[in-house]
C-alpha cells in the first residue's frame, strides 16, 4: 500500500471529469458503468492499477450547487487533478473547486481537455490558470497538433511523441520542426524542477542539465510545497494524453506516507501517521442510504489496516460499529476484498450509528479527525406534501437525504408550520424534492416560505375597559378589567405588570388575565400576525363573589386587549437580516445598487483580498431568492451569509398589500 495514489478529480461543470473516469478505468482494463445522463450530482468512487499502483479517486460534481461533495472529496484525498476545458478555461465553477482543494492543503496537478475542439489553444488555457488561480503551471507534455489536427502529445521529459492506437500508444521521435518548441518547454521544465531542492539547484547551475530522474524529483517537490502543478494535456474523447496522465499521477502525485501526518483531536497524539502497522483511523467522507442494500458509509483509511469484517469505535457517537463485508466501490459497484490499507476508499455496510465527516479508529483508541467546512444553506423553500400518505412519509425521507447531504438543512416553522428546506441553491433543492419522488415516493411541492411578520402599536392606550357577563341560568360568568397599554422599545417583547390597589379583584385571578393577554397577542388586529413589543399594566376591575372565575377573567382581558389595539394605532413589522456578501470588487456597485432598490442598507465594507466584504441589513422579503439574484449579478462569484437581526415597521404601501393578502387568504380557509 506504500504505491497507493488517492486523489480526486475537481472541475467545473462539462470539463469532462466523468469521460476521462471511463477513460482511466478502460486503459486499466476495468468496466464502466456510465451514470445517468446529465451532469453528475454526487461524488463516485472507483479505483484501478495502472503500472502495478493502485490509484483510488473520485469524481466530483462540477456544479457549485453540490460543493459540499466536492469538499468531503478534497478531504478524502491526498491530491487533486485539476481537469480544465481547453474552450473554457476558468469558470466560477472551478475557481470554488480550487479553493476547495487550497483550503485542504491539496497538491495538484492539471489536465488540459478538449484540446481538439476550434479555438483551444494551450497558451491561452495556461494564461487564464495563472491569472484567474493564481497557479504555477508546468507542462510535462505538449499539444501533437492544434484543434482537429490533434494527433497526441509530447512527451516533454524524453522528447518522444506519444499517439493512441486504441488502448494502445505508439511511441515516435519527435520531429525536428518540432524540437525547438518542445526544448525551450523541457528547460522551462527543468528550471521549475531545479527550484524543488537546494541540491538541484547547484548542479542545474554548474551543469545547466539534470537527469530525468533528477527532474522528476524536483517537480515532486515543487507539487508538495504547492509551488507548481505539473502539466498534462490531450483530449479524452480521443484517448489523447490519458495514459501520460496515469503517468504523470504515479510520478508527481504523492503517496499517503509523501503526504504527511493528519491533524486529529482528542486524547494522546494530535497527528496520525498514515502507517499500515498503526491503529486503524478511518474518516468518512460519504453516506449513501440504499433502498435495498441499507446504509453504506464511504470511508477513508488513513492509518491500519481493515480486514473482512472487524470492529471500530466511533468516539463522536461514543458507538461501536460491528462491519462485515468491506468492500471497494467503482461506481455504482461494490466488489468485496480480504483487507485494505492507507490511502484506500472502501466502503462498510450497515454502520448504525455512523455520519457523514466521522471518523473511526480502532477500540480503545479516541481520536477524531475534524472534518471540512461545508457550505452554508443560502435558500430556503417551503415543503408541500401533496397527499395525507406523502405527509406520513416525508419525515424518514427527510432524514435519509439529510444522512446523505449534510448540506441540506430541514426545519420547521412553529408559528407557520411549514417544513422549511434549506440548500446550496435552486438546483440542489430540486434535485432533493427529486430524491424524494424517485426514490422514496413521496411528492412534495415547494413554495417560497410564509415572512414571520409581527405587529405592534406606535401609541398608548390608557383607561382602557371591558366587562365580560354572561348569565344565562344558574351561574353566570362576571369579569372586569382595566388596562393601559404602552408601546416598548423594538425587541423588548411583551411586559404585563400588576399595580391593583384594594380587593376590587382577587390577587388569584391575576394569572388568568396574563393569559388572556398573551393569548390574544397570538394574533393581532391587522393581519394576524403575533404581537410584540407592548406593556400592558393591569391596574383595577370589578369581581362577583360567585359569577367571577379564571375563565372569566381570561375571556375579558383577552377582549379588553384587542380593545386596547385599535386604540393604540397598530403596525405591521417584518424581519430584517443581516448580510456579509463577499464579491469581486469589480460588481461591488451593482451589489450595492441592488441593496438600495430591496429597501436595503449598506453598513460598510472592507478589502478580502481580491474581494470586497459588504455588510448590510435588508428586509427578508426582499431577499428570499438572494443567492439566485447574486448569482446573476456576480457571475456566480459573489457569496453570502444571512442571520436575523431585528424587525422593523413595513412602510405603509407594502403593509397594506401584506394586510390584505393574508385577509385574503384567511377568507379563502
Amino acid at each position: 500500500m506504500g504505491n497507493t495514489r488517492t486523489f480526486a478529480l475537481l472541475g467545473q461543470s462539462g470539463a469532462g471529469k466523468t469521460a476521462l473516469t471511463q477513460a482511466m478505468l478502460e486503459l486499466a482494463g476495468e468496466k464502466f458503468k456510465r451514470p445517468p445522463e446529465g451532469p453528475t450530482h454526487a461524488l463516485r468512487v472507483h479505483h484501478l492499477t495502472w503500472q502495478k499502483v493502485p490509484y483510488f479517486f473520485i469524481d466530483t460534481p462540477g456544479d457549485d450547487n453540490f460543493l459540499g461533495e466536492t469538499r468531503l472529496a478534497a478531504w478524502a484525498a491526498d491530491f487533486a487533478v485539476l481537469v480544465v476545458d481547453a474552450t473554457s478555461p476558468v469558470k466560477v465553477q472551478l475557481e470554488k473547486a480550487y479553493a476547495a482543494a487550497r483550503e485542504e492543503g491539496l497538491p495538484l496537478l492539471v489536465f488540459v481537455n478538449k484540446l481538439d475542439q476550434e479555438k483551444a489553444r494551450l497558451e491561452d488555457t495556461l494564461h487564464h490558470l495563472r491569472e484567474r488561480l493564481e497557479l504555477n503551471p508546468v507542462p510535462v507534455a505538449y499539444p501533437l497538433g492544434e484543434e482537429a489536427q490533434l494527433r497526441g502529445i509530447i512527451d516533454l521529459l524524453k522528447l518522444k511523441v506519444y499517439i493512441p492506437e486504441g488502448r494502445k500508444v505508439r511511441v515516435e521521435n519527435l520531429p525536428e520542426d518540432l524540437r525547438p518548441r518542445a526544448e525551450e518547454l523541457r528547460q522551462n521544465m527543468v528550471e521549475f524542477a531545479a527550484e524543488g531542492e537546494d541540491e538541484l539547484l547547484e548542479k542545474y547551475l554548474e551543469e545547466g542539465e539534470l537527469s530525468p530522474e533528477e527532474i522528476l524529483r524536483g517537480l515532486k517537490r515543487g507539487i508538495l510545497s504547492g509551488k507548481v502543478a505539473p502539466v498534462v494535456v490531450g483530449s479524452v474523447i480521443h484517448l489523447i494524453g490519458v495514459a501520460r496522465l496515469l503517468d504523470a499521477v504515479a510520478e508527481f502525485g504523492p503517496s499517503p506516507a509523501e503526504r504527511g501526518s493528519w491533524l486529529a483531536e482528542g486524547d494522546g497524539s494530535t497527528e496520525v501517521s498514515p502507517s499500515p502497522e498503526g491503529p486503524a483511523v478511518l474518516t468518512v467522507f460519504k453516506t449513501l442510504v440504499d433502498p435495498y442494500a441499507g446504509r453504506l458509509s464511504l470511508a477513508r483509511i488513513i492509518s491500519g489496516k481493515l480486514s473482512r469484517e472487524g470492529e471500530l469505535y466511533n468516539p463522536s457517537r461514543e458507538a461501536t460499529e460491528r462491519y462485515a463485508h468491506l468492500s471497494l466501490a467503482q461506481g455504482d459497484e461494490l466488489q468485496e476484498v480480504e483487507e485494505a490499507g492507507p490511502g484506500a476508499l472502501v466502503v462498510l455496510p450497515k454502520l448504525s450509528e455512523t455520519r457523514t465527516g466521522d471518523t473511526l479508529v480502532s477500540p480503545g483508541l479516541n481520536l477524531r479527525i475534524p472534518p471540512p467546512e461545508l457550505p452554508h444553506p443560502v435558500l430556503t423553500y417551503a415543503l408541500h406534501p401533496e397527499s395525507r400518505a406523502d405527509e406520513d412519509k416525508i419525515g424518514p425521507a427527510l432524514a435519509k437525504l439529510l444522512e446523505e447531504d449534510p448540506t441540506l438543512r430541514v426545519t420547521r416553522d412553529e408559528e407557520t408550520r411549514e417544513l422549511l428546506l434549506s440548500g446550496l441553491g435552486q438546483i440542489h433543492l430540486e434535485k432533493s424534492v427529486e430524491k424524494l419522488r424517485e426514490r422514496y415516493g413521496v411528492r412534495a411541492r415547494m413554495s417560497l416560505p410564509k415572512i414571520p411578520y409581527r405587529e405592534t402599536i406606535k401609541k398608548a392606550a390608557q383607561g382602557v375597559i371591558y366587562r365580560h357577563k354572561k348569565q344565562t341560568g344558574g351561574r353566570g360568568q362576571f369579569a372586569e378589567v382595566h388596562f393601559h397599554v404602552f408601546p416598548l422599545p423594538r425587541g423588548e417583547g411583551f411586559e404585563f405588570v400588576e399595580t391593583l390597589t384594594g380587593m376590587n379583584v382577587p390577587r388569584n385571578f391575576v394569572p388568568a388575565v396574563e393569559k388572556g393577554v398573551r393569548e390574544a397577542m397570538e394574533k393581532g388586529p391587522l393581519a394576524g400576525y403575533p404581537v410584540v413589543d407592548v406593556k400592558v399594566q393591569f391596574y383595577d376591575g370589578k369581581s362577583h363573589e360567585v359569577d367571577s372565575s379564571d375563565m372569566a377573567f381570561k375571556i375579558a382581558a383577552f377582549h379588553c386587549f384587542k380593545k386596547a389595539m385599535e386604540q393604540c394605532q397598530p403596525v405591521l413589522l417584518e424581519p430584517v437580516m443581516e448580510l456579509e456578501i463577499e464579491v469581486p470588487e469589480e460588481n461591488m456597485g451593482d451589489v450595492i445598487g441592488d441593496l438600495n432598490a430591496r429597501r436595503g442598507r449598506v453598513l460598510g465594507m472592507e478589502p478580502r483580498g481580491k474581494m470586497q466584504l459588504i455588510k448590510a441589513q435588508v428586509p427578508l422579503a426582499e431577499i428570499q431568492r438572494y443567492a439566485l439574484d447574486l448569482n446573476s449579478l456576480t457571475g456566480g462569484r459573489g457569496t453570502f451569509r444571512m442571520r436575523f437581526s431585528h424587525y422593523e415597521e413595513v412602510p405603509a404601501p407594502l403593509a397594506q398589500k401584506v394586510i390584505e393578502a393574508a385577509r385574503e387568504e384567511k377568507a379563502a380557509a
